[in-house]
């Protein structure tokens, strides 16, 4: 009788009802928080890519790269990414030389098999056509990184996803100056 007694007054204790909400409440608020650093992580690296994209674009645009190679624009523009690691493995680069119809809607290829697989280790081979002067030459990158929280990877949905890497594309589009 009496270890029933004890039972029962310790079973109407409220000690530790805080706690229950606490263990409850929290993982959902810890994935919350590492899904939305996940986001703006990912933010931050597109916005550093197609930044750096731009910027060698420019350089190519207006003829202060001589002779560009694939090599040498991905050299640029990972010298330009110092965020993001393993940028010389990862990155792709695609520039096409596209033409408009007489309506000037520009044709943009699809975006199939632009980066690298790197579960395969497969990279794509692409095409590299500078152009000529008053050629427009459709620039697209594909750069292939790894989640900063590898759980916040089924949270957030992310376009192009593969596995535990997802994929920044950046695409831009120039016209040759004449020399």
């Amino acid at each position: 009788m009496r270890a029933l007694s004890k039972l029962r007054n310790w079973l109407s204790r409220e000690n530790g009802s805080a706690s229950i909400e606490f263990i409850t409440i929290m993982p959902m608020a810890m994935a919350i928080l590492l899904a939305s650093g996940e986001a703006s992580m990912v933010s931050l690296r597109k916005t550093a890519l197609d930044r750096a994209l731009d910027m060698t674009v420019r350089e190519l645009r207006l003829g202060q790269i001589a002779n560009p190679t694939v090599s040498e624009l991905r050299t640029r523009i990972c010298n330009r990414l110092n965020v993001l690691e393993d940028c010389a493995e990862n990155l792709t680069l695609e520039l096409t030389v596209r033409s408009t119809s007489i309506t000037g809607i520009v044709s943009v290829p699809n975006l199939s098999n632009l980066c690298v697989n790197r579960a395969t280790n497969v990279a794509p081979v692409l095409l590299f056509q500078p152009g000529a002067a008053n050629d427009l030459v459709l620039v697209r990158a594909c750069l292939v990184q790894d989640y900063f929280f590898p759980t916040t990877a089924n949270q957030i949905s992310l376009e192009n996803q593969a596995g535990d890497e997802f994929l920044l594309i950046a695409t831009t589009a120039f016209v040759n100056e004449p020399r």
